[in-house]
């Protein structure tokens, strides 16, 4: 139990600081701002209760505030993400992945699953931290253009994570 600790632990502060130094410096277009650091509550482990899921999810994205001068945006948005995963694993995985306690991933849950899932997930995070960067629904074009290819980023760089450093099953 405390290397599985350690490890989430490292994991949140190497892909903090890819965030921060490597991804949040990526100035290709205004409407685009990836989140690597998604990847990290994605593959939370899978049984994690719903108290401390939204308490990660606050204090990551409060760290990512502080380093990004964002008053919260991001704050806001892991924390509504992560109160929508509980709900989409309570409803969408099978009940002895759940207990098995495993954290989801392309070698864990299969594709199709994580793919979908984190494709809910991340367009949840990005269309909240959309619209609260813009404060209201005025440019609501821009704000749906922007989490649109800021998600599209998102889950491409999510993937190649996971099938460049995680673990996947092989048939022996």
């Amino acid at each position: 139990m405390g290397i599985r600790i350690a490890r989430n632990f490292f994991a949140f502060f190497i892909l903090l600081l890819l965030q921060v130094f490597v991804v949040g410096k990526l100035n290709v277009t205004p409407l685009i701002q990836p989140n690597i650091l998604l990847l990290f509550f994605l593959t939370l482990p899978i049984n994690l209760k719903p108290v401390p899921t939204l308490l990660l999810g606050f204090t990551g994205g409060l760290l990512l505030d502080m380093f990004n001068n964002s008053a919260g945006f991001n704050s806001t948005a892991l924390l509504l993400m992560c109160y929508a995963r509980v709900y989409y694993i309570r409803n969408f995985a099978h009940y002895d992945v759940v207990e098995s306690g495993v954290n989801p991933g392309l070698s864990t849950m299969g594709y199709r699953w994580f793919i979908l899932f984190s494709v809910v997930m991340v367009s949840i995070y990005q269309i909240v931290y959309a619209f609260i960067e813009s404060f209201g629904f005025r440019y609501i074009a821009e704000n749906i253009l922007s989490a649109v290819l800021s998600g599209a980023v998102s889950l491409c760089l999510i993937l190649l994570f996971q099938l460049l450093f995680y673990r996947t099953k092989r048939n022996t």
